[in-house]
């Protein structure tokens, strides 16, 4: 029976795996404190981070020799978690990548059909009790179908996101993306992140955080934008 540290309330899923162990859950939603995660390391057997709790070099150099021997990070992106000084320590790193691969892509769609047809400023109006009934053009939108999508990191978010575009509104998909790729839907790769901008009606990033994207949508990108296109974020950022 191993010792495990939950860092976060998670669904009772998590818990129902876990039913052999003797787990401790920490009932705080904010990110664990340098001491807190020095302690996690060196008072556990597994420790189940997520997003916020950033095990750095120098958490992993106070743990001196740490008893955990498992980082099993819930979520995709790991980048909080210094990989190489968790490997240096005897400690695997896990994360649970496609997990959250339709959840991202629905909440892309969200954002989209919100901003294009103006959905959170005319819920804003209502709940204030200041909507006087509908005229012809009250929160005047813009059409999603037939649009054109512009997808920057073409992974397994940027992917559902594409399909459900294309397959659901009948949008044109193009994409910028790091490495060659070839999908199973109509699509066109550009060959930089400028030319899908000046393509698209929107333009959603699809991207993992770290030094190799960090600001690959800079300024000229948003020069490039046609004035009517919305930008969607639901990168991972740090």
């Amino acid at each position: 029976m191993a010792k495990v540290l939950v860092t976060r309330p998670l669904p009772d899923a998590v818990f129902n795996h876990l039913s052999d162990h003797e787990v401790t859950q920490r009932e705080d939603t904010a990110p664990m404190s340098f001491d807190e995660m020095v302690a996690s390391l060196t008072d556990y057997d597994a420790v189940l981070p997520t997003l916020g709790d950033l095990y750095s070099a120098e958490v992993f150099d106070a743990a001196g020799s740490p008893r955990a021997r498992l980082l099993a990070n819930f979520g995709v992106g790991f980048n909080h978690i210094d990989v190489a000084a968790a490997r240096a320590k005897g400690i695997t790193v896990t994360n649970t990548p496609g997990a959250v691969t339709d959840a991202t892509a629905d909440i892309a769609l969200t954002l989209i059909l919100m901003t294009a047809r103006r959905a959170g400023e005319g819920e804003r109006l209502v709940r204030a009790g200041d909507w006087q009934g509908w005229h012809p053009m009250q929160f005047l939108g813009q059409h999603v179908s037939g649009k054109t999508l512009g997808v920057i990191g073409m992974g397994r978010i940027g992917q559902a996101i594409a399909r459900r575009c294309h397959h659901g509104f009948g949008m044109d998909v193009v994409f910028y993306n790091r490495s060659p790729k070839t999908l199973d839907f109509p699509s066109t790769q550009l060959d930089s992140v400028k030319a899908v901008a000046a393509q698209s009606d929107f333009v959603v990033v699809a991207l993992p955080g770290g030094a190799e994207t960090r600001h690959i949508v800079d300024a000229d990108t948003f020069a490039a934008m046609q004035a009517h296109a919305i930008f969607v974020n639901i990168a991972r950022g740090e």
